[in-house]
């Protein structure tokens, strides 16, 4: 199994974690693709709702501020989706360092 394949059976068992309120254990294999630079928005958007919802607003940061970093690579790239997806984290971290303020 590769690694893109690894990351994306974490982020479906991930999504199972979390049918089934189990978050904690979802957010470890998010952040265990995060680590990896996953590609895709996923681990990103979960980790960071699941850390809204908890109140760790550090750590909502923390994965927003690597989204924008690993998008801001791939809108290089020339890759089509890259620009909307850097937008919409640059705009859910404004909104996350407003909150924190």
């Amino acid at each position: 199994m590769n690694r893109h394949d690894k990351q994306t059976l974490r982020n479906i068992q991930g999504k199972e974690f979390e049918k089934s309120k189990q978050s904690e254990k979802a957010a470890l294999l998010y952040e265990e693709n995060i680590k990896e630079e996953f590609d895709g928005t996923h681990p990103y958007e979960r980790l960071a709702i699941i850390y809204k919802r908890e109140g760790r607003l550090e750590d909502e940061i923390r994965v927003l501020e690597s989204a924008v970093v690993i998008f801001t690579k791939i809108a290089k790239t020339g890759r089509t989706d890259g620009i909307s997806k850097l937008q919409k984290f640059k705009t859910k971290l404004e909104k996350a360092r407003e909150a924190k303020l």
